[in-house]
Parts: C-alpha cells; structure tokens; sequence
C-alpha cells in the first residue's frame, strides 16, 4: 500500500520519459513520500512502452500498463487509478511542462486540509506559445461563465484526487471525447471539495504535443459544451438539488 500514485499517461513520449521519471522518484525519496508512479502508454508508435518497461525494471516504485491504441488521456487516468495502491492519486503530464517538485505541495495541501482534490493552476506562465495560452485561459474563462464557477485555469490536468473520488468521477468518462476538460466541472456537480495552488507551466523541451492545432482542438471541445451544460450546468444542479 502507497501514500501516493502518481500517474503519468504517454503518448509518443520516448524523449520526456526518461527524463521526468527519475525526477519523480527523487521526489519522492527526498520528501519521504510513501509513493509509486505509474506510467500509461496510451498506443504511442515511437517505442515508448519499451522505454516504460526498462525504467520499470530499474525501480521497484515504477511500473507500466500499456493500451494497445490511443484510448485518450481520460481513459489513460482511468486505467492507472484501476492499477494504483496509493491513498490518493496524482497526475502529472509526461513532457515536464509541470515541475514534478510541485507534486510534494499538491500532497502537502490534501493531506492538511482534508479536501478531496487540490488542483495546480498554472499562475506562473513561462511557456512563450502565446496562441495557447490565450486560447487556453479563454476557454478556463467561458468556462466559468457558462457554468456559474470561478476557478482559475478550469482545464489544467496536473491535479492529486483521493482515489475513491477520483474512480468515481471517472465513471462518467465516456460521455465526452475529451472527457478531462469537463473534470473539474463534473467534480463540483458530485460536491466534492477542490482546492488550487498557484503552478508554474513551462515549455515544451522534447518532443511534440498530441495537439497539433491549438485552434481546432479548442473548437472540438466547444463541440461538446451542449453536452456539458446538461450534464453540469444550472438545470442539472437544480435537477440535483429537487431530488434531496
């Protein structure tokens, strides 16, 4: 049994897995966590399982699971949190746009104020694409707007959740093609408690990021707001709120 799980979902990541697990375990070691990290290669073509299965044999806390295709990154926590023994589970991206040093605050944060999930929101922001950062706080702020919230960066995956309660959000996984974006929104309508931290986000080193077009991917998952509204919108809650 482990404090902590952190997960880390792969998509042709060969160049940044050998870079960001090691940082992990050091983490780990130096800040006395109880932890294991394991690694989900969601179908890349680049050979990065086999990188996977050679760190998993040079650590004893870090182990692989592999999807045959690409099952997307929701679908990629879901199967880590399924194959984790840790208390509570942490995402982190693969390409060390999140400093894994940061993991220890988000765990710091859970465990002393008791709440359910403490998301980091990316409030230092030295990634220089600038077309994806306005895109991304953009849609954070629309969020926001169409479903009565105020969070900062509504959409940032780097979160540590209790894995009950994660295992139970992802449940509703599969109404969405890009399920995390609705993460946080689906959290609330459950009631569960979140938390942020201030972040810091750099840039992409090595390799290429799953999204090619910062634009239509956000015109994607605006694709999917009718859904969203129904689901965690206004009437939902008040839906929610007749049934008690």
């Amino acid at each position: 049994m482990y404090e902590v799980s952190i997960v880390i979902p792969c998509f042709n990541e060969k160049d940044n897995i050998p870079d960001i697990v090691p940082k992990i375990v050091d983490l780990l070691r130096e800040a006395s966590i109880n932890g294991e990290i394991i690694i989900v290669n969601d179908g890349s073509t680049d050979g990065t399982f086999n990188l996977i299965e050679a760190l998993s044999k040079q650590y004893n806390n870090v182990s692989g699971v592999n999807h045959e295709t690409n099952l997307g990154i929701a679908n990629a926590w879901y199967t880590g949190v399924r194959n984790s023994r840790g208390r509570y589970v942490t995402t982190i991206d693969a390409d060390s746009q999140y400093d894994p040093k940061c993991i220890k605050e988000l765990y710091q944060v859970i465990t002393k104020d008791n709440c359910d999930l403490v998301q980091g929101r990316r409030g230092d922001y030295k990634d220089k694409d600038m077309l994806r950062k306005f895109l991304s706080r953009a849609l954070s702020h629309f969020l926001n707007l169409m479903f009565f919230t105020r969070i900062d960066d509504i959409k940032s995956g780097f979160i540590i959740v209790k894995k009950e309660v994660f295992a139970d959000i992802l449940e509703e996984r599969n109404k969405f093609c890009r399920f995390q974006h609705f993460f946080i929104l689906c959290a609330l309508k459950k009631g569960y408690c979140l938390k942020q931290i201030p972040v810091a986000f750099y840039p992409r080193i090595k390799g290429r990021s799953f999204i090619t077009n910062p634009i239509f991917f956000s015109l994607k998952i605006l694709l999917e707001l009718p859904r969203a509204l129904w689901e965690y919108g206004i009437i939902s809650r008040l839906l929610s709120k007749g049934k008690r």
